[in-house]
């Protein structure tokens, strides 16, 4: 952890070269090994661009720009939800400039002449911080694409369970005209074919009948032959319809239907 801290990027804006050097000596014995400083209040915004601090020193009253009016900046051209801590020096330690510092976007406060271990406390707490959320951010992070993740894989599955529910609502279908031309075979086998069927039966025997003259004889082969062929018909369309189940069969089992020879 006290490596990781002390390879944090640290920024020292001050117009005063003597408050700089102390900090940078403070911050050099501490093992602080990244560190930028400027006392041209002018040029801290393009060197927390090239520097992407994760800490600023910043003291308040200085020329051509203020440290309110950094902070200020700050805020309108913050581009990232990375956060960047404001530790404030200034010899104003009055409620009303803490308050107003705090307000303007200051993380912690530090009132000059420097106390150099409330310094160096201050610096590590805001850094320790600084660790926390960026650790914080990179677990976000992983939640959100273990989220993202899951959700496609949810949805993957969503999509196979839709397409087997279209199946079995395609098998059921199936199933159904099956049982339905069973029906109608079982019906056409007990009740088309007995007319028929009785016909022939009855005219056989006539025709078997010695006494039975030519003409009954002729009339009853007419019969014979009429019931032979709508039983040939009924036979046939049973048999169709039976292939036709047996295909139904088949392919609601997801066996390859053997065609008529």
């Amino acid at each position: 952890m006290e490596s990781l801290l002390t390879d944090a990027r640290i920024l020292i804006v001050d117009d005063q070269t003597a408050n700089i050097e102390i900090l940078e000596n403070l911050l050099l014995i501490k093992g602080y090994n990244n560190i930028r400083s400027t006392s041209d209040s002018r040029e801290v915004m393009r060197i927390v661009k090239d520097f992407n601090p994760d800490l600023l020193l910043l003291d308040l009253m200085m020329p051509h720009l203020s440290g309110f009016d950094i902070m200020a900046q700050l805020k309108a051209e913050k581009e990232s939800d990375r956060f960047m801590p404001v530790l404030v020096l200034t010899a104003d330690a009055t409620p009303e400039a803490k308050k107003k510092a705090l307000t303007e976007g200051a993380s912690d406060f530090l009132t000059k002449p420097f106390d150099l271990v409330e310094v160096d406390l201050r610096i590590k707490n805001l850094l320790l911080n600084v660790y926390l959320m960026d650790q914080l951010r990179n677990q976000n992070h992983l939640l959100e694409e273990k989220v993202i993740a899951r959700t496609a894989e949810l949805s993957q599955i969503n999509q196979e369970l839709v397409i087997a529910k279209d199946r079995l609502e395609e098998n059921l279908k199936a199933i159904q005209l099956q049982n339905n031309m069973l029906k109608e075979i079982g019906w056409v086998q007990s009740h088309v074919v007995r007319a028929p069927l009785a016909r022939l039966m009855g005219a056989i025997a006539v025709f078997q009948m010695v006494n039975s003259s030519e003409e009954e004889r002729k009339e009853m082969i007419d019969i014979i032959l009429t019931s032979a062929k709508e039983l040939d018909l009924v036979i046939r369309e049973i048999s169709e319809k039976s292939h036709l189940a047996k295909i139904l069969g088949e392919k609601n089992a997801g066996q390859p239907a053997n065609q008529p020879a």
